[in-house]
């Protein structure tokens, strides 16, 4: 590959490179004045990129595809443009060949601007009917093509590119030099070439040749496979993109570049890695560019190889602000933070995600924007370690409204607002959160392989199904929730807690306040249970409902309880008292006969309490106290029964009921069978008058022997038997608590 530097003297460039050698290659977490808050840098990526369609109404027919569109793909586009400077005008020739998706396809539509002149078109080079109005080329083929049949339209055009409301191609100036670049994202290439202009519409391959004053040099994608001297005082630079490319990813920068090399090493192989500055910048490019090189191969490691490892990766100046992902050669701005690591490693991460893979259509650009911004936070990771990984998120924090899928793609402004870069990212890390390191990044290299979509287009859903493949969790309310729902959740929660045997019962109150869309949002949250001396427990729990109450055990002693102590939650939570609850989960179950004991736990509101039975019905036997809310007594009868049971606090201010089973198992043995041989005899006579009269063993239970139900066991208990058995009297009544 020729290189050029026009301006400065070959001795100075050399110099220049050779000082570099000894700028120290570790990577730094940051590099001083040229890095800014990721939330701002991401602002201004956004804002550049709408710039060029804020100025004045888009006219929307050019953003719309036409009905005809949908029947044929394109495969490949050869374009060559002359570019004069001086006169800011284009001379274009390009050639598309497609495929017919459906039979009998004969009129293959284009958008294309009307700001640009056509003089002719033609098929195989042969003229045919064409029209061009309101940004579309309409072209009637001269025979007709069935489905997986190719065809070829070569266009040959002239003009200057529009500019204001519709702008893709710019002439500007650097230092007094030319400087002529595009920027075609989301709708523009059809600003400066006739094309299929939507994401998803990939061709095979691109070639570009470009005709520019042999002054400057001039830079597009993929590999440079010659530079002609015409010997007229132009040059032409015939670049091959061999991988598949979408129309908005094909790029032109053209200037008096001063060009320098480093070099990927990839296994046994190398890649070369080209900067190409502009002159009086050059010594910002060649300290600050290279972290490319690292960012390469942290990257790679990450989600899997470079995509386009078989060509080139590079990054050139042009006359926008922030950057843009062009694919193998990302463009960036001269200013400051045009040099920063955290620009640098977003546009280099589009090449796996963006351009390798693509969002299918402007509705899911967060595709884009969110795993380029997220990939900032790993960067900053892989330099910092988990604290330095969740600062950077924490700066991405995102709670404006809007939601990240995009319903108006017509608005520029919606496409690139800051919610599909930071609220995009942030859906990345509140998935790792949920699936965990492991599958997380092995959804990454499983959706980098996958072939239905590599170097393909994508939306959401489709990551979705392989990040749920990978992790076996159910993902569809979560992507449901934040992708296509408002805004985020607001946590309002509160605790109390009981001794439990060794340990304590917390209860956890928990409810999702938001009035926007969703109600909820259905989350793992971590509660954290704060004990003293810094000790705690971190327990996850899942929310699904707008109010939700949890029972967490732990060994602690609870201190404090706090909500997402790690950040993996894009929430905002507050504390609040502790309402008004019953906290037992249960009754004690009982025994008919058996002396009976159990006691409401009420937490919240303002004590004393006073209790009431709403509804249900005691065991005979059993009372209670609407004072202590404590059930006492000896049940009679067994029985299981709903008890909905309420409670006030003091002066009534609130009031809270809950529904608890109690259970009472009948009676284990026989009243008066003082043996315990299942049978009521004269054994049991003889063995309560031992009892009474010669201090022979108690009965178990004693009431056993209470059968005339004077709550004492005696001589006059011993009469009732001999009575009940021999005499027909009354069979023998439960008796008393003794």
């Amino acid at each position: 590959m020729k290189s050029r530097l026009v301006g400065y003297g070959q001795f100075i460039l050399a110099l220049l490179l050779a000082i570099s050698m000894f700028v120290n290659r570790s990577v730094r977490a940051d590099v001083g004045q040229f890095e800014m808050s990721p939330a701002e840098m991401h602002r201004q990526m956004g804002e550049a990129k709408a710039a060029s369609l804020a100025r004045q109404r888009v006219n929307t027919a050019l953003v719309t595809p036409a009905m005809e569109q949908g029947g044929f793909d394109a495969t490949y586009y050869a374009l060559d443009i002359r570019v004069d400077e001086v006169t800011t005008f284009i001379y274009g020739k390009v050639s598309m060949r497609a495929r017919a998706r459906v039979d009998g396809f004969s009129i293959p539509v284009l958008n294309f601007t009307t700001g640009l002149t056509v003089d002719s078109v033609r098929s195989f080079g042969r003229p045919v009917v064409w029209t061009h109005a309101s940004g579309f080329l309409n072209v009637t083929l001269d025979s007709t093509y069935n489905t997986g049949e190719e065809f070829e339209v070569t266009v040959y055009y002239w003009g200057h590119p529009p500019e204001g409301g519709f702008q893709g191609f710019a002439f500007g100036t650097h230092a007094g030099i030319p400087i002529i670049s595009t920027l075609s994202e989301p709708y523009l290439s059809q600003s400066w070439w006739p094309c299929k202009d939507v994401p998803s519409d990939k061709a095979d391959s691109v070639d570009m040749r470009v005709t520019v004053n042999s002054a400057f040099y001039a830079v597009s994608n993929g590999v440079l496979r010659d530079s002609i001297n015409n010997g007229n005082g132009t040059t032409s630079y015939v670049w091959h993109e061999s991988y598949p490319i979408t129309t908005y990813l094909v790029s032109l920068a053209i200037s008096n570049y001063a060009r320098f090399d480093r070099w990927y090493h990839h296994g046994a192989d190398s890649m070369p890695v080209r900067f190409y500055s502009y002159p009086e910048v050059l010594s910002s490019a060649v300290a600050n560019w290279p972290v490319a090189v690292d960012q390469i191969a942290f990257y790679a490691a990450t989600f899997g190889e470079y995509p386009f490892i078989a060509e080139k990766y590079g990054m050139v100046h042009f006359n926008w602000g922030g950057g843009m992902e062009h694919q193998t050669v990302t463009s960036a701005t001269s200013s400051g933070f045009g040099f920063g690591q955290y620009l640098v490693c977003h546009e280099l991460s589009h090449q796996w995600w963006g351009d390798m893979i693509t969002c299918r259509n402007w509705n899911h650009i967060w595709m884009n924007e969110g795993f380029a911004s997220y990939a900032e936070a790993l960067w900053a990771e892989h330099l910092g370690g988990t604290s330095s990984y969740q600062s950077y998120m924490a700066s991405m924090n995102y709670f404006t409204g809007g939601r990240i899928y995009i319903d108006d793609t017509a608005n520029v402004g919606n496409i690139f607002s800051s919610r599909v870069y930071d609220k995009g990212a942030w859906v990345l890390h509140m998935l790792r959160g949920i699936i965990g390191d492991s599958a997380f990044f092995a959804t990454f290299r499983a959706y980098y392989a996958d072939p239905r979509y590599a170097y393909k287009d994508v939306v959401t859903e489709e990551f979705r199904d392989i990040a749920e493949t990978v992790s076996g969790v159910n993902l569809h309310d979560f992507f449901n929730d934040w992708i296509y729902g408002y805004y985020f959740p607001k946590y309002a929660y509160s605790w109390a807690s009981t001794p439990n045997g060794g340990g304590y019962k917390v209860y956890i109150h928990l409810r999702q306040y938001q009035a926007t869309s969703p109600l909820v949002f259905h989350m793992p949250v971590v509660f954290r249970i704060n004990g003293t001396g810094g000790l705690y427990d971190d327990h996850r729990v899942m929310d699904t409902l707008q109010v939700q109450d949890f029972v967490i055990q732990t060994s602690l002693a609870p201190t404090s309880v706090s909500l997402d102590p790690n950040n993996w939650i894009l929430d905002q939570s507050v504390q609040e008292s502790f309402p008004l609850s019953i906290l037992s989960d249960s009754l004690v179950s009982g025994v008919q006969f058996v002396p009976y004991h159990d006691s409401l736990i009420v937490k919240g509101g303002t004590a004393p309490y006073q209790y009431t039975l709403v509804s249900g019905t005691l065991p005979a036997g059993l009372f209670f106290d609407t004072t202590k809310g404590t059930i006492d007594g000896v049940p009679s009868v067994s029985s299981a029964i709903p008890l909905r049971l309420g409670a006030w606090d003091n002066g009534k201010v609130h009031y809270t009921e809950k529904v608890l089973n109690l259970s009472i198992a009948a009676a284990p043995f026989k009243l008066g069978d003082l043996n315990g041989d299942g049978n009521l005899n004269v054994l049991d006579i003889v063995m309560l008058i031992d009892y009474v009269f010669a201090g022979g063993p108690a009965p178990l239970p004693l009431n056993l022997a209470d059968v005339n139900h004077d709550c004492a066991a005696d001589v006059l208990d011993i009469v009732y038997l001999v009575d009940a058995m021999f005499q027909g009297g009354p069979a023998p009544l439960y008796g008393c608590l003794m």
